[in-house]
C-alpha cells in the first residue's frame, strides 16, 4: 500500500488565529495501491487541495494519521519517491524547458548522459521539441502544462500525485497527457490526480472517491459503472449526501 488516510481531521481558522475555525476534511479515509490509477472527484471546497497538501506533507492534520510508503509525509526519504502538479503550476520562467527539467532531474538523482537522454525523450513525448530553449515565461498555459506533466514524469517516479493536470490543454495535448498517465501505470508507477472534468477521471482511474464535506461518501470500481457515466453516479451520490444530516 502506497498511501493510507486514517480518520483524518482538518480545520482552519474563519477569520484570526485562536478564533473559530472552519473544519474542511472530517473523519477522511482512504488508501492507494501500488500499481493503481486512483481518481478523486468533488464539489469545489469540499477538501480535495488540502487532502494533497496533507499528502506532501505541507500541513499536517489535527487528528488521524497519514502514511505514506510507510512513513509520515514529509519525510525526507519517501520525497525522492513522489512528484507533484499542482493545479496552477508556476515554474522557474527565466529558465527554459531544458534547464528546468535538467534541475527536476538532479533533485530525483539523474546525472550526466541518462538525464540529458531522458529530458529530450520527455519534452518529445510533451511535445515541446522546437520550444525547449524558449524562455518559461514566453510559454502559453498550455506549454506549462506540458511542462508541468514533463517535470511531473521526469525519471518515472514511483507515486505521482496531479491536481487537475489536463487542465489548459488542447485536445492533442489532453490524449498526450492521458496516454502519459496509463503508460506510467504500465510500467508499475502509481498514480494520484482529480478533476473537474469526469470524463477524464472516468477513462483513466481505476478506482474513483466521491468527496463531499470533507470524507468520502462513495468508492467507485470502473466496472461497476455498469454502463451509467460517472457524472449520473455522481450527481446521484451527491444529492442523497445532502439529506444525511450527520455532518452538517
Amino acid at each position: 500500500m502506497i498511501v493510507q488516510f486514517e480518520d483524518v481531521e482538518k480545520s482552519f481558522p474563519l477569520r484570526d488565529i485562536g478564533g473559530p475555525r472552519q473544519k474542511v476534511l472530517r473523519g477522511l479515509s482512504f488508501y492507494i495501491h501500488e500499481g493503481e490509477i486512483l481518481g478523486l472527484v468533488g464539489l469545489n471546497g469540499q477538501g480535495k487541495s488540502t487532502t494533497i497538501k496533507l499528502m506532501l506533507g505541507l500541513i499536517y492534520p489535527e487528528k488521524g494519521t497519514i502514511n505514506i510508503f510507510g512513513k509520515e509525509p514529509g519525510n525526507t526519504e519517501i520525497k525522492k519517491k513522489i512528484s507533484y502538479l499542482p493545479e496552477n503550476p508556476h515554474f522557474f520562467d527565466t529558465l527554459n524547458a531544458i534547464e528546468f527539467l535538467h534541475f527536476v532531474g538532479t533533485l530525483r538523482g539523474l546525472r550526466g548522459n541518462d538525464l540529458r537522454k531522458k529530458i529530450k525523450n520527455m519534452l518529445n513525448i510533451v511535445g515541446l521539441t522546437g520550444n525547449e530553449k524558449k524562455s518559461i515565461r514566453k510559454y502559453s498555459k498550455g506549454m506549462v502544462q506540458r511542462l508541468g506533466l514533463a517535470q511531473a514524469f521526469l525519471g518515472r517516479p514511483e507515486f505521482v500525485i496531479l491536481d487537475e493536470p489536463l487542465s489548459g490543454l488542447d485536445p492533442l495535448g489532453r490524449k498526450m497527457a492521458k496516454e502519459l498517465i496509463l503508460n506510467h501505470k504500465k510500467n508499475g508507477g502509481t498514480v494520484f490526480f482529480t478533476s473537474h472534468i469526469l470524463e477524464d477521471i472516468e477513462d483513466m482511474a481505476d478506482r474513483i472517491l466521491i468527496m463531499n464535506r470533507g470524507r468520502i461518501v462513495k468508492e467507485v470500481q470502473k466496472e461497476e459503472l455498469g454502463g451509467r457515466s460517472l457524472e449520473s453516479v455522481f450527481v446521484e451520490v451527491i444529492e442523497n449526501d445532502k439529506n444525511d444530516s450527520t455532518y452538517s
